[in-house]
């Protein structure tokens, strides 16, 4: 018969809380400086205040430099054919 080992489990302490919390503190703080960065490379991404409407527009954008990218794809092949 397979005996198995259970741990018990430790009781968080008010110290492992405050450790807890300043993780939570650390991970919230450095998503808030990612989203500005974001905000800045986008355009009209500092009136955006809300993450979704952000990534929204973040992907509209997107969309609109692959669309620019293909049409300049397509004049140089053009171009390139004369």
């Amino acid at each position: 018969m397979k005996q198995q080992f259970l741990l018990k489990k430790r009781r968080m302490t008010r110290r492992d809380r405050q450790h807890q919390q300043l993780d939570g503190r650390a991970m919230r703080m450095e998503m808030r400086k990612k989203l500005r960065k974001l905000q800045r490379l986008i355009p009209g991404g500092v009136e955006l205040r809300e993450a979704k409407s952000l990534f929204i527009h973040t992907a509209d954008y997107i969309m609109l430099l692959k669309f620019q990218v293909s049409l300049l794809q397509a004049l140089t092949s053009q171009i390139g054919n004369k």
